[in-house]
């Protein structure tokens, strides 16, 4: 059974994936991101080291294992060449 604390980093990496993915009606407009989604991608990526320590704690409070959150991450969102 998960704790009310539990819940609520849950619903913080929930809010996360949400803000990383695009939205229905922007789907057709590869080529625009806007600034939200490209945080959200760049956190879920643990794209710098402030950001792999801060998902780290967030997913240490939440109980969800920090290397899958990357690893689903940088296949899903991966960083263009």
């Amino acid at each position: 059974m998960l704790t009310p604390e539990q819940r609520l980093w849950r619903a913080v990496l929930g809010q996360a994936y949400a803000d990383a993915e695009p939205a229905p009606d922007e789907i057709a407009m590869d080529d625009f991101k806007p600034i939200k989604r490209m945080k959200a991608q760049r956190f879920l990526r643990a794209d710098t080291p402030h950001e792999a320590a801060s998902l780290a704690v967030i997913c240490d409070f939440a109980e969800v294992p920090y290397d899958r959150v990357v690893g689903w991450a940088r296949e899903r969102h991966a960083v263009a060449a």
